[in-house]
Order: C-alpha cells, then structure tokens, then sequence
C-alpha cells in the first residue's frame, strides 16, 4: 500500500487500471487490486491432482488400521506431519492408469533390513527367510516381523507379530495364504522394535 503526498492525487478516488485510490482522515492512500486466479487445468496439472487425491484416499483407509501408528510416529520423530511424510512415500504408487505395487510404501522408519530376504510361496503357504548380519545385537535381535499381503484388486490384510510369533534372530517363518488361495499376491513385509515406537521400511515380495 502506497502513501500519496501530490496534490494530483488528491483530487483522485475510486479505481483506475489495476490501481485503487481511496482517503482515509485527510490522507490518501493507494493499492493495486490482486492479479486473476487461474484455475490450473493444464493436462500435467490435472494429472498431479490425480494423482494426490488418490493417495489421499489410500491414506483413508491405512488411518482405519495399526499400520496409521507408524506413520504417526515416524512424524513425531520428524517433527512433521504423518499423513504428509505417507503422501510423499507414496504419491509415485500412482501413475494415473494403475497402482505400481513395488513403489508402495506402507511402514518407513530408522530400523535396517536384512540381507538376503526371501519367499517361497508353495500352495497357500509362504516360507520367508532371510539373513541376520554381524552387526544385529541387543534389542534388535527381538524386532519384530510383520506382514501386509495385498491382492490386485487392492484389498489388503496385516499379519500381526501375535498372529505369526516371528523376531529378527529366527531367520525364517511361514505364513499361510488360505484367504488369498489361487491369487497373485504382493507381500510386504517390515520390522518394528518391541516397543512399536521405531519400524524399517518395507521389502515387497510378488508370489
């Protein structure tokens, strides 16, 4: 806002061009009124909007579930928002034709994985093993293995650490599939600390 000393602008009020003249006491004042708003409908524009609120929907259904604590947690050790820290994990899942199920993101953490992680799907059980390094000591030898299978049609299920009674130091599980008999399944599966305050990202297995 600009200040009018000139005796020209004294005489002046109302609005000219972009620029509005108006008197307060005996001073006259000036400012520019604010530029169009476009709404932005460009092909790319469109196509992120997309793409957001179909993470955001994601994000609905993962609150009405345990896996929302991770993300609430993984925000408080953030000091930022769990539902932004989930949008910006996932938001690549989505391409605008289909889910791209190996960039799915639903556990994130400080916890590392290990090496050599494997499945062995045979009938409607899974076989996981995998191998514990040097450095997996103390408490984390007891982390524990948790488990999200998901279906094409994006319907997903968790295995809790009671139902599967597997930690970091076993080295192997099996899990059985009998609710997802005869379909492709995408595994996802995570460990968290025993006090469920801390959690690894998650490896995605196609079986």
């Amino acid at each position: 806002m600009a200040r009018c000393y000139s005796s020209l602008f004294s005489r002046l009020s109302g609005q000219m061009g972009r620029v509005i003249y108006y008197q307060v006491g005996d001073s006259l004042y000036a400012r520019t009124t604010p530029g169009q708003v476009k709404d932005c409908r460009s092909e790319l524009q469109l196509y992120y909007r997309e793409r957001m609120r179909k993470t955001a929907t994601f994000y609905g259904v993962i609150r009405q579930t345990w896996l929302a604590r991770i993300w609430q947690m993984l925000g408080v050790a953030e000091h930022r928002s769990g539902y932004n820290l989930f949008l910006k994990a996932n938001m690549r899942a989505f391409n605008g034709e289909g889910l791209l199920y190996d960039l799915v993101h639903f556990s994130a953490g400080s916890l590392f994985l290990p090496s050599e992680f494997r499945g062995c799907r045979e009938g409607d059980k899974v076989r996981l093993t995998w191998k514990n390094e040097n450095v997996v000591r103390g408490e984390h030898v007891r982390d524990e293995l948790w488990c999200v299978v998901m279906t094409e049609d994006m319907k997903f299920r968790i295995i809790t650490p009671e139902s599967m009674g597997c930690i970091r130091q076993d080295e192997e599980v099996e899990i059985e599939l009998l609710e997802e008999r005869g379909k492709k399944v995408h595994l996802y599966c995570f460990f968290g600390s025993v006090n469920r305050c801390d959690f690894s990202e998650n490896l995605h297995l196609v079986l």
